[in-house]
């Protein structure tokens, strides 16, 4: 989901920490240069990325390790299979920690969201 906002309102710093306050049971990391990757468990999760903008939060596998594991299984399994048991144990639960973090990001900067 992208959030506009406005230009230069927040940085990652900033973003990590007001979800890191947030949600002390998530697992709440960089996973590179602008990329915060929020965990709820070891499958489940999101992906925030802060540009100028807006930012742009995604139900994501948290790690780089469980999307390498995912796409193998793609590979070796071939694209359907992995799809239907994608859907059925981890979308549900992805996009609602998606909708955690957006619900959260709107009410803490309302005066810095673009309308």
């Amino acid at each position: 989901m992208k959030i506009k906002i406005q230009e230069n309102a927040l940085t990652n710093d900033e973003l990590k920490s007001a979800l890191e306050a947030q949600f002390p049971n998530y697992k709440i990391n960089f996973g590179g240069a602008k990329l915060i990757q929020i965990a709820k468990t070891g499958t489940i999760g999101a992906t925030a990325l802060v540009r100028k903008n807006s930012i742009i939060i995604n139900g994501n596998f948290p790690s780089i390790s469980s999307r390498v594991v995912f796409m193998l299984c793609v590979i070796l399994l071939g694209f359907l299979i992995p799809l239907i048991i994608y859907f059925a144990a981890f979308h549900g639960k992805m996009k609602s920690v998606e909708k955690e973090v957006v619900a959260f990001i709107k009410e803490k900067y309302a005066d810095k969201l673009l309308k």
